[in-house]
């Protein structure tokens, strides 16, 4: 299928939000963001997962947020002035369900072209295959690109999805 200049509709660079989890540098595809917020007050729900941090209410919606730290296991750290919570979009059946991950310094938005991209090595790199949908090479630096969608398995998603209903 082409799309309006004419091209594949496969594109040749993607826009990517760049923040820092222990200061090595991630990327999440800016379509699946919604907002980047200061660390406002989180309500803790009681039984749900050690990275569930509770929920927030933005401009009357209530969504779920989750420590990315914590999710991928890397060391916890108390927030700064640094920390921000993007607010993101992951799609399960024929929805989405939207959700806020904590991380520790939002950088930039840049270009990845698609051949700065590789395939996660399959050992070493202590992140589930899974949750990366690539590693990007930019001006010298490697920038593990997360796939939102995957960041929880879709049972996860699903409880996510009825947190919010339920608040």
């Amino acid at each position: 299928m082409d799309n309006q200049y004419g091209q594949g509709s496969k594109q040749e660079h993607n826009k990517y939000l760049t923040f820092l989890l222990q200061q090595q540098p991630y990327g999440i595809h800016v379509e699946n963001i919604i907002q980047i917020i200061a660390i406002p007050e989180i309500t803790p729900i009681p039984q749900t997962p050690h990275y569930i941090k509770g929920v927030i209410n933005r401009s009357g919606r209530i969504i779920p947020v989750m420590d990315l730290r914590m999710r991928l296991t890397l060391p916890v750290r108390e927030y700064d002035d640094r920390t921000s919570i993007i607010i993101i979009k992951a799609h399960i059946n024929d929805g989405e369900v939207v959700m806020g991950i904590i991380v520790d310094n939002v950088l930039e938005v840049i270009d990845i072209h698609n051949n700065q991209v590789d395939e996660l090595p399959s050992v070493g790199t202590g992140i589930e295959n899974r949750y990366v949908e690539g590693m990007a090479k930019v001006k010298g630096k490697v920038i593990t690109l997360l796939d939102t969608d995957n960041i929880l398995s879709k049972e996860e998603l699903l409880k996510m999805k009825n947190l919010q209903k339920a608040h």
